[in-house]
């Protein structure tokens, strides 16, 4: 494709040049960008489970490294300085911390795939519009009506069956969702664009990674990166660490590019394709079981979400 081809490709994908695409043209590229997205986000458990046998946090740092890799490599072929947002001291007091929250519910994530616990992520992103909409009241002083806080009732009453009926709270799902919640929260505020943020995030933490990765390998004498170079297998695992950079950014930028174009009631819907996905790995790829304590506490969130879409649509018609 050559760069000038890649930089006008990502120019049309990002709307960087909205007037020269139809308004129906943008909404129907901004719903294939959503499907995108959440459906890679679903099929994630797959790709890290590939890695299970290299340390649960070298991962982490792998993917941090080779995150900043790929998208400072995209930022030179489409010319977007990331350094002179990295310089500015209003971005920084967003991006930082955004980075931070970031790498902490990648750290989650993985160990939980890992650790065989797909189902409670499922339920931590099935949560996550709910914790949105708490954190709208609390940060930005949004009102709940009548069925949000139905919604919210519902799901904190799921996850106290949950804790009850199968022995231990759920803290993976929850640190998952207020984590990403939180990170959208301080994203939202902060308002800068999406390939350039990432890239300042996964920035700020390079260094860190790096140290961290060096060190494992040093005091532990083994490392996934650099493993058995004589073996197909060990080319395997650099070849899927050093892709974890690209798993990472793309669907971070196919959903900014949704948000962006497609209403928000919209964008919801097509959120929960993500943690169905998750829902199902986690059952029939990975035969984790689902239990009567999983049934109704997820029960209660479909439930609670289905009233947030019925409270979205409703508000949006009465606007329109």
């Amino acid at each position: 494709m050559g760069r000038e081809g890649l930089r006008r490709w990502y120019n049309a994908v990002m709307d960087r040049n909205d007037e020269t695409h139809p308004a129906k043209g943008r909404l129907n590229t901004g719903v294939l960008t959503a499907f995108g997205c959440y459906t890679l986000w679903g099929f994630f458990p797959l790709y890290w489970k590939l890695l299970s046998g290299v340390n649960q946090y070298e991962v982490v740092a792998q993917r941090i490294i080779w995150c900043f890799a790929f998208t400072a490599i995209v930022c030179a072929v489409v010319r977007a300085d990331f350094w002179k947002l990295l310089k500015e001291p209003r971005a920084r007091r967003f991006l930082i911390p955004a980075s931070i929250l970031i790498t902490a519910n990648w750290s989650i994530y993985i160990v939980a795939v890992a650790t065989g616990h797909v189902l409670e992520t499922s339920i931590g992103y099935y949560l996550n519009p709910l914790v949105s909409i708490v954190l709208g009241m609390i940060c930005f002083r949004e009102r709940l009506t009548p069925l949000q806080w139905i919604a919210v009732a519902l799901c904190t009453a799921g996850i106290l069956f949950f804790t009850l009926g199968y022995g231990s709270f759920p803290a993976i799902a929850i640190s998952l969702a207020l984590s990403f919640g939180v990170y959208g929260a301080v994203k939202k505020q902060g308002g800068y664009p999406a390939l350039e943020a990432i890239a300042v995030e996964s920035a700020v933490m390079t260094p860190f990674a790096i140290i961290f990765a060096v060190g494992l390998a040093f005091f532990t004498g083994t490392h996934g990166f650099l493993g058995d170079v004589t073996s197909l297998e060990g080319w395997k695992t650099t070849a899927l660490l050093v892709g974890g950079g690209a798993v990472t950014a793309i669907p971070l930028i196919l959903f900014a590019k949704a948000a962006n174009t497609i209403p928000l009631t919209l964008l919801g819907f097509i959120q929960y394709l993500s943690p169905t996905i998750a829902l199902l790995i986690g059952v029939f790829a990975f035969g984790e079981p689902f239990t009567t304590a999983h049934a109704v506490c997820f029960g209660c969130i479909w439930c609670g979400l289905a009233l947030v879409a019925v409270d979205s649509l409703m508000r949006s018609r009465k606007s329109a």
